[in-house]
């Protein structure tokens, strides 16, 4: 779900706005059943979703870069998208395995981006992005007994294998966020505001870690010789005296 809420704030549209949606959202919203070969339900209302709230339709048309993943079911390689629809892109990079039916672009047959990247460090990285911070909520589905029917089965077999992919993604992180959501399955949105709190904790732990990275890539980009030059051309020029 992750690429829904990072795309939507690099739309432009106002936080407000996706805080409120993130409220209203619920499944019947995102999905319809649809029992078939590959899957239990289509998520085309996700699509459809995006087209409503977003204030962009392309990722060129986007006001931040954004990259989403997806997994190519034939490969199993991670597939990234930078340009091209938007809608399609987040569609493929939240079908859930199992639950959902995987959607096809192209000659592709894409899959949850999580199987093979469940925190997208490397592509942000690949971006360019100098400072990277990663925020890993796990895939929890609420309950911590045995599972009691077949979504607890895949979501908790997909997050075992996760497990084993934290050093992968963690090395291309400078700072990794893990708000407390261990009580909140995947699917609960009527516990957005608690959700959304939990993540706004973990920024505020973080923040004087966050406010360094930044400093120390702003320093990056401008060495001290070059800040320094600056200030004094900036001495220099002169100020206008008004009589």
């Amino acid at each position: 779900m992750g690429s829904i809420l990072g795309a939507a704030y690099a739309s432009g549209a106002p936080l407000e706005r996706i805080i409120e949606a993130c409220r209203r959202l619920r499944f019947r919203d995102i999905a319809r059943w649809r029992v078939s070969r590959l899957g239990l339900a289509s998520n085309q209302r996700l699509g459809e979703l995006v087209e409503r709230v977003f204030g962009s339709r392309q990722f060129e048309d986007l006001r931040i870069p954004v990259a989403v993943v997806a997994t190519d079911l034939s490969s199993g390689e991670p597939v990234v998208f930078t340009q091209g629809n938007l809608a399609d892109a987040i569609r493929a990079s939240c079908a859930f395995p199992g639950l959902f039916e995987p959607v096809e672009i192209g000659t592709r047959c894409l899959a949850d981006g999580g199987l093979v990247a469940p925190v997208p460090t490397e592509a942000a990285r690949s971006m360019g992005a100098q400072v990277v911070i990663g925020v890993s909520v796990g895939l929890q589905d609420g309950n911590r007994g045995v599972p009691t029917n077949i979504f607890q089965v895949v979501s908790r077999a997909v997050g075992a294998a996760q497990k084993h992919q934290l050093e992968l993604w963690e090395r291309q992180a400078d700072l990794v966020l893990r708000p407390d959501v261990q009580s909140l399955a995947w699917h609960d949105f009527a516990r957005a505001d608690e959700a959304i709190e939990a993540g706004a904790a973990a920024a505020r732990r973080a923040l004087p870690r966050i406010e360094k990275l930044l400093e120390r890539a702003a320093e990056a980009e401008f060495p001290l010789e070059a800040r320094l030059f600056l200030e004094q051309r900036s001495d220099m020029e002169p100020t206008e005296v008004q009589a």
